[in-house]
């Protein structure tokens, strides 16, 4: 059983289009595992009318528009409280239906009082869900988890960690600390030039302290691939089999080479792995 987690948010958002969500399975699989209860939220985006002269034709559009995704969210939750009970997963279930700065905020806030936020993973970088991403990294101060489609059981028997000894990285440890413990290994993983190497491995400095937590703990220093060291991690995880990818977020790395920024948003947009993240 997963440590330390009790309490999980899911976060699905209605936008009215035929997306199937992961995070769902996911949440709830990790939910299980820790003996967590689950917070689902199946909110809905709401379109507000802003200019006063719209016609009566718009703004009839308009409502009946909101009522459909508000009917697709509720729809939405009613299967996620039969997924919750056929797990025996304790869940509460909520179908708000705000605007996005409103809604943004909801999350944030509910976030702030759950260990550990659920949220499918977004390829375009112009969208709801992306932004609520980036909201819950920035401000929740909570660790959040990003499931790719089609991975609904949350694992991990294997897990990899990048590593650069930044103090988001250090933060995406400490909150993994329970997973990591009860995985069966975990690979700490350092990227960089072939020179920065040779003169430091920043991942030798946390293998120990993972070690006295009793983490099953090995170090693995790559040169950087000319693709890149988003491309690089995400052979590594294909390599050993991650289950999940824990790093820090939206950093820049004492590595030269390593802008965690870029390497954040290349795995956002392409990671067949889930991505335990921390800001």
């Amino acid at each position: 059983m997963v440590q330390n987690i009790k309490s999980v948010l899911i976060g699905m958002t209605e936008e009215g289009i035929d997306e199937p969500s992961s995070a769902l399975a996911y949440g709830l699989s990790l939910a299980q595992q820790s003996g967590a209860h689950a917070t689902i939220q199946a909110a809905s985006l709401k379109v507000v009318m802003g200019n006063t002269f719209v016609s009566n034709v718009a703004t009839g559009l308009v409502a009946a528009h909101n009522r459909r995704l508000k009917q697709l969210a509720q729809d939405v939750a009613e299967r996620a409280r039969g997924d919750a009970a056929a797990a025996g997963v304790a869940a509460s279930v909520e179908t708000p239906q705000l605007g996005y700065g409103q809604l943004v905020e909801l999350f944030v806030a509910q976030a702030r009082v759950h260990d550990i936020a659920v949220l499918d993973a977004e390829v375009a970088t112009v969208n709801a869900d992306r932004g609520l991403i980036e909201a819950l990294l920035f401000e929740s101060g909570r660790p959040v988890i990003v499931v790719p489609p089609g991975v609904e059981t949350f694992k991990h028997d294997r897990v990899l960690i990048a590593w650069d000894a930044s103090v988001r990285a250090t933060r995406a440890v400490n909150d993994a600390m329970g997973i990591l413990k009860s995985a069966a290994s975990v690979e700490v993983l350092a990227i960089g030039s072939e020179k920065e190497l040779a003169h430091e491995i920043p991942g030798a400095e946390l293998a120990p302290h993972l070690a006295r937590h009793g983490v099953h703990v090995d170090v693995k220093n790559l040169v950087v691939s000319p693709d890149g060291v988003a491309e690089t991690l995400r052979e590594q995880a294909g390599l050993i089999g991650a289950d999940l990818i824990v790093m820090g977020a939206f950093n820049h790395s004492r590595i030269r080479e390593w802008v965690l920024g870029g390497v954040t948003e290349s795995l956002l947009e392409d990671c067949k792995v889930p991505l335990l993240m921390s800001y």
